[in-house]
């Protein structure tokens, strides 16, 4: 089941705009983390189990607090089904809708698998890096609300979440490049697995109101804001295949992708 359309709006306030007037990615006076630091995986503070029962998921965390649970899914054949190089092979010449990397993806973008993967997704890694403007609105990526008829039919092959009736799961397919990802936001509960690549989360709990320009990007915030965001609740962690992590309600969340990176997300009817 592809997303509900009552949450395809995302529910956001303005928050603080301390770090509109934050540094450019050349400005080595007050940013200038490496690279090779960002792709480092996040000090992990939410808690990661081997196994959960949905008795004990209802009971601890659902309605709560974040939670990692390991081999939860069998999705190990669709993965490769969503490969970069089965995608261009199988569903190349399909149509995606990509939005915009700010918070309220206001901008939809339509073009071709193939035309996406190969200008924007593979040309993100190395020297023909696409990813380094700070600017959400001029990054276009692949997550949300991007209904195709096509993928209705991909994703019927991915084994959903065990929890709950499969019938109030609403699939999203997503693919990004390195260091893409989305800035703070909140909605509806949901999960989040990580098919390859990896994925770091940022979360704080609901009526916590991070500080963070919602026309900059993910990758710009944790240039800026990140190591204030850790002395003011920050929950992080990064989630490789393999792993399926659950985000409540009402709870601010940004990502940003550790390379190319290829997930599923589940957003929950209530």
């Amino acid at each position: 089941m592809l997303l509900f359309q009552n949450i395809a709006v995302l529910m956001i306030f303005y928050a603080s705009d301390a770090s509109q007037d934050g540094c450019s990615f050349n400005d080595k006076r007050t940013c200038n983390t490496p690279i090779e630091d960002l792709h480092k995986d996040a000090h992990c503070n939410i808690r990661r189990v081997e196994e959960l029962s949905e008795e004990n998921f209802n009971k601890y965390f659902k309605d709560q607090k974040p939670v990692i649970v390991r081999h939860l899914t069998r999705n190990e054949n669709f993965a490769k089904q969503a490969s970069l190089e089965v995608l261009l092979e199988n569903y190349g010449n399909e149509e995606v809708i990509l939005s915009t990397a700010n918070t309220y993806s206001y901008d939809k973008v339509s073009m071709s698998v193939r035309e996406y993967i190969e200008k924007f997704v593979q040309k993100s890694e190395g020297s023909h890096r696409v990813y380094d403007s700070e600017n959400g609105v001029e990054r276009l990526y692949l997550f949300g609300d991007n209904y195709q008829p096509w993928l209705e039919k991909f994703l019927s092959m991915y084994d959903q979440v065990p929890y709950g009736d499969s019938a109030d799961q609403a699939l999203s397919f997503g693919l990004g490049g390195d260091l893409s990802g989305v800035p703070f936001h909140f909605h509806g509960g949901g999960y989040s697995e990580v098919l390859s690549g990896k994925k770091t989360w940022f979360l704080f709990e609901a009526g916590v109101v991070p500080d963070f320009n919602p026309n900059k990007t993910s990758l710009h915030w944790r240039r800026t804001q990140y190591e204030v965001a850790k002395q003011k609740g920050l929950l992080e962690c990064t989630i490789v295949p393999g792993e399926v992590l659950y985000f409540p309600s009402g709870w601010y969340h940004a990502t940003l992708n550790m390379g190319v990176t290829v997930f599923v997300s589940t957003f929950l009817a209530s």
